[in-house]
């Protein structure tokens, strides 16, 4: 009874209602969160007119000799740190920036643990570390205090909480990062909404391909199997289509990208090969490098 009047609420309830209701509460639990937050300040303009590297999981990163970045401003992004090159990418001086999305379904809290331990494990002190925070109860700033993850790391943190749809008017207030930010789909977008906010003139992503519809899921990334990923599709679709989730999902990213493209004076570059991301203008990595 009470499953079905909620059902029958949410039919009658305007989208945009909805989504100015779920962001206030967000708001509410990110006043636990500003004092934190509001140190991204320091981050302000911090590499004004320089460039960046986004480094990410798709397979065509394969096909890349990714070495010569250790000579270059780098964000590392969620599992990256499994790629055989990431130790001697992280071995310079130049500032190194590892980030993560916040936690999220079908992940479980024992999960998480299990691959923050092993990130730690394998994450040289230099790099500067940005994590994200929602609103679920095993956010990353409770699981890293709770087990004294990345005590020695000069961290940073986000708040994901705004909700993103064909329904969102784009305010510059919803990117700046010493306030509650978007809730992307992807990490990348959070990577982008940093570099813009730091000032970087241009940024190149590399190993985004957004191919997942042309592959199953053990050929969907450059690594086979990841501690928080296992089995991590079919727990998602739960038995529907994969690739009409998929393609869902590449819509709702590719609508975030462009907000960021149209909105921002950075120039954003996509680097990967075979990729479908044609958001971005394509250049060849080799060239920029």
């Amino acid at each position: 009874m009470v499953s079905h009047l909620k059902n029958r609420l949410k039919y009658f309830t305007p989208p945009i209602l909805v989504n100015k209701t779920k962001d206030f509460l967000n708001y509410i639990d990110f006043k636990k969160y500003c004092d934190i937050v509001k140190n991204n300040v320091e981050l302000k303009d911090k590499h004004k007119g320089g460039r960046c590297f986004m480094l990410g999981s798709g397979p065509s990163i394969k096909d890349e000799n990714l070495k010569p970045l250790k000579n270059e401003i780098v964000f590392a992004l969620n599992n990256f740190y499994v790629h055989d090159d990431f130790p001697e990418i992280m071995s310079t001086n130049i500032e190194k920036y590892y980030m993560t999305a916040p936690t999220h379904p079908p992940q479980t809290a024992k999960e998480w643990i299990n691959w923050f331990a092993d990130m730690e494990k394998n994450m040289p002190i230099n790099a500067n570390m940005i994590f994200g925070i929602s609103n679920h109860i095993n956010n990353i700033n409770n699981i890293l205090e709770q087990n004294h993850f990345f005590k020695n790391h000069q961290k940073y943190w986000y708040y994901a909480g705004i909700n993103i749809d064909d329904y969102y008017q784009y305010s510059p207030r919803d990117i700046d990062i010493v306030r509650m930010t978007w809730m992307a789909d992807t990490v990348s977008i959070y990577a982008i909404i940093f570099a813009i906010y730091m000032g970087f003139s241009e940024i190149y992503l590399l190993g985004m391909d957004h191919d997942y519809i042309c592959n199953n899921e053990s050929n969907c990334r450059f690594y086979k199997n990841g501690i928080h990923q296992n089995n991590e599709s079919n727990r998602i679709t739960k038995g529907s289509s994969r690739t009409k989730k998929e393609s869902l999902g590449i819509y709702k990213v590719f609508s975030q990208y462009e907000l960021l493209l149209k909105n921002s004076n950075t120039k954003i570059y996509n680097t990967s090969r075979n990729s479908l991301l044609d958001v971005f203008n394509y250049v060849t990595f080799n060239d920029v490098i």
